[in-house]
């Protein structure tokens, strides 16, 4: 069970009684903050330091005894989702779901024994679990550890670690490639970047095509391993990729993994022509269960499929087969018969003078019915108006897509991507429509 140190105590703590933790593993260089958890948090726990024990893997003299035979279908592993839709939920895998995960993304990284891979995020996100540790390590690739390095001597570990593949969010390859710039420096040897927790921007994306490094984006959720689809390294023989890049395409499927999408009868859309519904995958990487949530856990699984509860485009079938993530499927908002790109609205919203930062969404208004809304930002020491935005984004926006309301606000709740929560933001305006 992952557990970020970098989380408040409280948060930790919680994090650890909800999964039923029986031992805290830590480095040593971690003791006196998990003492210290340990204690302030009154949690009932006995520490572990891994460097002054010896597993039983290590140890020859060691046999698992009779009644508890290791097995293939033993879980192994909770990770926890994000719960940037609801409460987090911890999320139950087996030793045969984690090796089809590294084999699945295998032939899309086209590892190679000199590859060397980093992140900046933690272990414990699923994206970084997979993508920065598990995989690598099983496709023989090697691990290089982030020391917590910036700017500068972050660019120089890279170059002296002789890293080739980086995992990470949008946010930090922008933080990176403004580094670059400011330093006037490039990134020798770099292979590929994986892009997960949501697209990069097309000038970022365009960006790294300049400087020769693939972009490799990565969709998934924490009950698929974090892998659904991801685009992949062209092999040597392979042409060069000249279609123009849509933000928020996500690549190919996974060989093993099945794919549907469903219209809103729960009926699957069929052909090979570009479909777009309610996404439902499977194969051996779906989840075991939500531990100790039966209802969470059948809502769901149904038979071998995984229910994502996202809206997706499918385009074309078998080997050719795309996937591209379109929005949670709570956060839906259709104009004749179409989803509403909220991306393409917080653009014009953030554009309109005097607004910092801005969100669409939708909630329902007192007749129950769903209406498009906003939460603002304003910038310090402007004073703007509800009518001003309004106005300001009225002369590019179609009108059925201008926000009938604004929410002023301090703060709009983004998750480790940053992504709009659309979720945290319905709930706190959920009054606004009247």
């Amino acid at each position: 069970i992952p557990v970020d140190p970098s989380l408040p105590p409280a948060d930790a703590a919680k994090w650890i009684r909800d999964s039923k933790a029986t031992h805290l593993a830590i480095t040593s260089d971690l003791l006196n903050q998990a003492r210290e958890l340990v204690q302030n948090e009154r949690l009932n726990i006995p520490i572990i330091e891994i460097e002054k024990k010896r597993g039983g893997e290590y140890d020859t003299s060691f046999t698992p005894p009779p009644e508890n035979t290791p097995k293939e279908t033993d879980v192994i592993l909770l990770l926890r989702t994000g719960g940037t839709s609801g409460k987090p939920k911890f999320v139950a895998f087996t030793h045969k779901q984690l090796q089809a995960a590294a084999m699945a993304v295998k032939t899309h990284y086209r590892y190679m024994p000199t590859d060397r891979v980093l992140t900046q995020m933690h272990w414990s996100h699923p994206f970084a679990f997979v993508h920065s540790m598990l995989a690598p390590l099983m496709n023989g690739a090697t691990l290089v550890i982030d020391h917590g390095l910036q700017a500068l001597e972050f660019l120089d570990h890279l170059a002296e670690s002789r890293v080739t593949r980086l995992v990470g969010t949008p946010k930090f390859f922008l933080k990176l490639l403004v580094t670059c710039r400011n330093e006037k420096r490039l990134l020798p040897g770099m292979k590929s970047v994986s892009v997960g927790l949501g697209p990069l921007e097309p000038p970022i994306k365009k960006a790294f095509d300049v400087l020769g490094i693939k972009v490799l984006h990565v969709y998934g959720q924490t009950e698929n391993l974090w892998t659904i689809a991801m685009d992949g390294m062209p092999g040597s023989d392979a042409p060069k990729d000249e279609s123009e890049y849509i933000r928020g395409q996500c690549g190919k499927g996974l060989s093993g993994l099945k794919y549907k999408v469903l219209d809103d009868a729960g009926d699957q859309i069929e052909g090979a022509d570009r479909r777009i519904g309610h996404l439902a995958v499977s194969g051996p990487t779906i989840m075991t269960n939500y531990p100790d949530l039966e209802k969470e856990t059948k809502n769901a699984l149904r038979g071998t499929w995984l229910y994502t509860q996202d809206m997706a485009e499918l385009i074309g079938e078998g080997e050719d087969l795309r996937v591209r993530f379109i929005c949670r499927r709570a956060d839906v908002f259709k104009v004749n018969g179409h989803i509403v790109d909220f991306h393409f609205i917080d653009m014009i919203l953030r554009a309109v003078v005097g607004v910092q930062d801005a969100a669409a969404f939708a909630v329902k208004n007192a007749k129950d019915k769903l209406v498009l809304v906003c939460a603002a930002i304003k910038k310090a020491g402007v004073q703007i108006s509800e009518k001003q935005i309004t106005e300001g984004a009225a002369a590019k926006l179609p009108t059925d897509q201008i926000p009938i309301a604004v929410a002023f606000t301090d703060e709009i709740p983004r998750d480790g991507g940053n992504n709009v929560n659309l979720h945290k933001l319905r709930g706190q305006f959920s009054g606004i429509a009247g």
